[in-house]
């Protein structure tokens, strides 16, 4: 049963490095397949991004969108994919997504996760599950918890693998379990769970150099570990590339900023809802419709890389609770968000010219009007800034996630350059490359590491039968 105790098991059917959505999902498939089952996690709780994550799943052909009336498709998913990536996706990666989301929509509800669709407005079709931060992980903790075969252990961090001088095969790995370094042997096979880089500046610096000084927001454990250890035994790459930024990660008490090195700011996206962003000048800089992703480089362009948000109370009252994205009434309480009676006072708060702001939000408001951004054209939630009090949050690039890492074959046996199987090696979640491609779909990393872990445990689990 789930338990820490002073000694570490040094001999199981399958290992799985990392406790996050990918390896919770690893660990009960393997389980329930009928392996032992050491997990393995690096900080001192359970969850790593997929516990600060928004909490959203992109599924397809479920009850909730049955119940929704939202007429969906496998092959309408696949284009949706393939367009947010640009093409540049695994298709064996999609295949097996596709193939398999639904047993793991299934899976998830089995072991007591919550859904509830996430509806939009037509023509858009309503995939996004949403379960609420950190509820999912919670859950599965929960099922691992009583899962008699599954044995976790927090502070325990893969530091190296190792094969098989006869065979070649991966055994095992070599894990720092306190402060002592103890070899598990992996009878079936190992899979790494153990998330991106987005709080490595080293391997950031490497791959992108521009997103060094973002705010990070991704799990604190988040150090590349796994693609480390399997780039050490030739592990092949993908998508690194492609590593980008999402403009909107919250900036504490601007003008006085403090930061923790662990800290994890909120994500602010109020410019998807009606919000607008200005520039330390006052004036607005984009089109506020795109995606955080797209607005990355546009906002890292401007004075100090920094965008001001800026709405009004119409917004705050639609504070998305229990989620880490948009949640702006906890983010006025810790200090991302001020507000004020008046945009001049709102300026002044944050050193902005107000004669400009002022301006700029008059502009805007009188375009709004008329159903028009002749500036930047603008298109959705054209709503204006007119209802006091009015609130402002300095936010900047945040890597909240990397996307790109190692490669996979569909079964998700991690792979050489040449496309050869590591034997006995397999590895989910975001440490993976190649399902994103160039690009990311909207809360598909939650729902890709929860198909893609289940998928690992299963073959794990079966080298060892």
């Amino acid at each position: 049963m789930l338990r820490e105790t002073n000694a570490i098991p040094e001999e199981t059917d399958v290992l799985v490095l990392g406790a996050g959505m990918a390896g919770h999902c690893a660990a009960l498939a393997a389980a329930e397949a009928g392996s032992d089952v050491l997990l393995l996690e690096k900080s001192a709780q359970p969850g790593g991004s997929s516990a600060i994550a928004g909490g959203a799943f992109v599924f397809c052909g479920t009850e909730e969108q049955l119940a929704a009336g939202q007429e969906d498709s496998l092959e309408a998913l696949r284009q949706d994919l393939l367009a947010s990536g640009k093409n540049k996706n695994n298709p064996e990666l999609i295949d097996r997504f596709l193939m398999s989301q639904l047993d793991t929509y299934h899976f998830l509800r089995n072991h007591g996760v919550k859904f509830q669709l996430h509806r939009v407005p037509a023509p858009a079709v309503s995939r996004a599950h949403v379960t609420g931060t950190g509820r999912a992980i919670t859950m599965l903790h929960m099922a691992a918890q009583a899962e008699p075969r599954i044995h976790y252990y927090s502070k325990s961090a893969g530091i190296r693998l190792r094969r098989s001088s006869d065979t070649g095969r991966v055994e095992g790995a070599l894990v720092m379990f306190g402060d002592r370094e103890v070899f598990v042997r992996a009878r079936g096979g190992v899979v790494l769970a153990t998330g991106g880089f987005s709080r490595s500046r080293e391997l950031l610096q490497t791959y992108a150099p521009e997103l060094a000084g973002a705010v990070k927001h991704g799990g604190i454990a988040n150090t590349g570990d796994g693609l480390m250890m399997a780039s050490d035994l030739g592990a092949g790459h993908a998508d690194l590339g492609y590593v980008s930024g999402s403009f909107g990660g919250g900036i504490r008490n601007y003008p006085d900023i403090q930061n923790k090195a662990d800290e994890i700011p909120p994500l602010l996206f109020s410019f998807l809802e009606g919000g607008i962003m200005v520039n330390k000048s006052g004036a607005r800089f984009a089109n506020e419709g795109q995606s955080y992703k797209a607005l990355s480089n546009i906002g890292m362009a401007q004075p100090e890389g920094i965008g001001f948000q800026v709405f009004d109370n119409r917004l705050m009252q639609r504070s998305h609770e229990d989620t880490s994205v948009n949640n702006y009434k906890e983010a006025l309480l810790a200090g991302y968000i001020q507000s004020a009676e008046t945009i001049s006072t709102l300026a002044t708060i944050m050193g902005i010219d107000a004669p400009m702001l002022e301006k700029t939000i008059a502009t805007y408001n009188r375009n709004v009007a008329k159903g028009v951004d002749p500036e930047f054209g603008r298109q959705t939630n054209l709503l204006p800034i007119d209802q006091p009090p009015f609130y402002i949050a300095a936010t900047g690039n945040a890597i909240t996630s990397t996307y790109g890492g190692i490669t996979t074959d569909g079964t998700m046996a991690v792979v050489d350059w040449f496309g050869i199987p590591i034997d006995g090696l397999f590895a989910a979640g975001e440490v993976v490359g190649g399902f994103h491609g160039g690009g990311y779909y909207s809360a598909s990393s939650l729902s890709s590491s929860a198909t893609f872990g289940r998928e690992a445990g299963l073959r794990a689990a079966r080298v060892s039968a």
